[in-house]
């Protein structure tokens, strides 16, 4: 079994053979579709200015505090453009936060929160394309990318070391 069979038997693994279906959320990200599981979101909020982190990588905005909740906020676009799409980053255009749940307390810079919808395990293309976008399916004329979350931060910091407590 390849590795994106493993991870769509993961992300579908509470479907039920009746054709149970998962809720997924619809943001924007530059010019890419992207859903989120739903359950895996804290909230959404408007967008405020992280403050920067030194030295980090061109992904990370930032940290901005969410209800109470000190959150590194990821640029999405920027995090899975390819080469060619690189400039398509929403540094200075992001219109919303998406914070996640999770320990790694992460959070989603997005231009646009679009609906909610559901997708079935019939309905899946199992077209993994990244190591972030478990699957792909197509829904009103648009390629919404399925993300995998836990991908995120590995992603993000891209062979850095984190720093470790020393004791």
């Amino acid at each position: 079994m390849n590795e994106a069979n493993r991870n769509l038997e993961t992300y579908f693994d509470d479907v039920t053979a009746e054709g149970s279906v998962r809720r997924l959320q619809v943001v924007r990200a530059g010019s890419r579709y992207f859903g989120i599981p739903a359950e895996n979101i804290s909230t959404i909020v408007g967008w405020h200015e992280p403050t920067p982190l030194p030295d980090a990588p061109q992904s990370v905005l930032g940290v901005v505090s969410v209800q109470g909740r000190m959150l590194t906020v990821l640029d999405l676009a920027r995090l899975t453009a390819g080469k060619a799409d690189g400039n398509d980053a929403v540094r200075g255009t992001a219109e919303h936060i998406v914070a996640l749940r999770g320990d790694e307390q992460l959070a989603l810079a997005v231009n646009e929160v679009s609906e909610v919808m559901e997708l079935s395990s019939a309905e899946s293309n199992m077209q993994r394309q990244t190591s972030l976008v478990s699957d792909v399916f197509h829904h009103e004329n648009r390629e919404i990318e399925i993300l995998s979350l836990k991908e995120l931060f590995p992603a993000a910091i891209k062979g850095r070391e984190r720093r470790r407590r020393r004791f």
